[in-house]
Parts: structure tokens; sequence; C-alpha cells
């Protein structure tokens, strides 16, 4: 019972996190720091976490997927442009985490340096308050950049949808747009890692010391929590809202670090 009483915590911060401009990956490595939440003796139940966020993104925006994949079946020029921006947007996280996986690894187990991202994360939202607003529309160059942000949201600290979609701010893209990008952008990335893991599960079976209930649970409820955090960020984009989450991030990780350093 209390297992499944850490998987379901670990299920609720990751649905929040994944999503709102915190950075999941920071969070969780955190919770597992000073609250011990580490519930899970492999990484089958993170990628379990991380397949039930996928799922909110498809029930979010399942109406543009359904259209974009219709049009790109029959050839229409919008949808083909669209899925190429989304495939160019994925290319430098995937290129980093084929090449850098070791390294990548290895800075998750320091939570001093997830609370130094925290801060990076927290400035640069702040920051895109002072973004002039714009209504432009994502081109191959800026969809580029929003690909490097996205790579660089690797780090843990650095939130994707945080990184992603401030720099679409800065770019002059609108709100709604910025956000739908940024979650369609992180779907293909979120389903080759769960398919991974799958492929290895099938190979090694359930390493994870997790029950099926409580794998299910996880999914479960990453999922739900995962759809109304979307719903929340994009309605508090709208409201020129997005940048406060900056003064939560910058706050966290200031306050951890002193924690850590007084350990």
């Amino acid at each position: 019972m209390e297992n499944l009483f850490k998987v379901i915590l670990l299920a609720i911060i990751q649905g929040v996190t994944e999503f709102l401009p915190v950075s999941s990956s920071g969070h969780l490595v955190l919770s597992k720091y000073f609250l011990g939440l580490d519930a899970s003796k492999g990484a089958i139940l993170v990628i379990v976490l991380h397949s039930g966020t996928l799922m909110s993104i498809l029930a979010f925006y399942w109406r543009d997927i359904l259209k974009i994949t219709i049009g790109v079946f029959r050839g229409e020029k919008s949808a083909l442009r669209f899925a190429l921006l989304i495939f160019i947007g994925c290319l430098p996280a995937a290129i980093l985490g084929l090449t850098a996986k070791d390294q990548l690894e290895g800075v998750y187990s320091d939570p001093r340096f997830v609370s130094c991202m925290l801060m990076v994360t927290g400035l640069f939202l702040i920051g895109s308050h002072f973004a002039k607003p714009g209504k432009k529309q994502i081109g191959w160059l800026s969809g580029l950049l929003i690909g490097f942000s996205q790579a660089l949201a690797m780090l843990p600290g650095i939130s994707r949808s945080g990184s992603t979609i401030g720099t679409a701010r800065f770019l002059g893209i609108e709100p709604k747009e910025a956000a739908e990008y940024s979650f369609l952008m992180s779907a293909p990335l979120l389903a080759g890692v769960s398919l991974l893991a799958l492929i290895d599960l099938l190979k090694n079976g359930n390493s994870s010391g997790n029950t099926v209930m409580e794998l299910g649970f996880g999914f479960v409820i990453s999922a739900g929590v995962g759809y109304f955090s979307i719903k929340w960020l994009v309605s508090l984009l709208q409201r020129g809202r997005f940048w406060r989450f900056g003064i939560y991030c910058l706050a966290m990780g200031i306050g951890t670090f002193v924690l850590i350093s007084l350990r």
C-alpha cells in the first residue's frame, strides 16, 4: 500500500509538472531526494508516467491530430508543412538523446544541479513577460530554434514547455499556436521513449519492482492530471499569466539549493 501511495503521488507530480512550465524531471529528482519517493527500481515507472502524459496530449489535441493526419494522407500543403515542422522541431532532442545519453543520465543524480537549472528556468520565464506580443506563424527557422529549446530541456530542472513556449513568445508567435506546437512536438518523443521501454519490457520483463496494478494507477492518474494541466496552461497563456510560473521556479530553485547545501 505504501508503494502504491508513492506511485500515485509521483503520477500527480508528473501530470502537473509535465505541461506546466516548472520541469517535471526536476520535480521528480527533487521529490526522490527530499521525500524518498523512489517507488521503482528501474526506469519502467518513469516511462509509464510519461506514457500517461502522452495520452493526455492525444486526448486534448485529438481533433488537430486527426485533421493533420487526414491532411497529410490527402497531400494538403498546410498539413504536410505542419508535420514537417514537428519533425524539424524533434530533431535536436532526438540527436542529443542518442549521442549524449550517458552524460544526461549523470546529471539526474545531482539534485544541486537540478536546483540551479530551476533558477535558470525561472529567470527565463520571467524574462518572457517582457517579450513583445506578436501573431507570427511558426516557420522553418523558428521551428528549429524551438526544437533546440526542447533539446535543452532534457536537462532536469529546465522546463520543456517553459523553454519551448517561452522561445516561441520571444519569436513573436501567438500564444495558442505556441502551446499547440510545443505539446504536439513533444508527442513523437514521448511515443519513441514509450516504445523503447515497451520493447525492453517484452525482452527483460517487469524489472521495476512495481505491480501491474501500481503501473496502471500511475498511467491513468498521470494521464488525467496531465489533461487538465494542459487545459489550465492554455488558459493562462491566453490571459498573459505564463510568466508567473517563473517566480515559482526561481523560489523553488533557490530554496532547494539552500536546503541541499545545509544537509
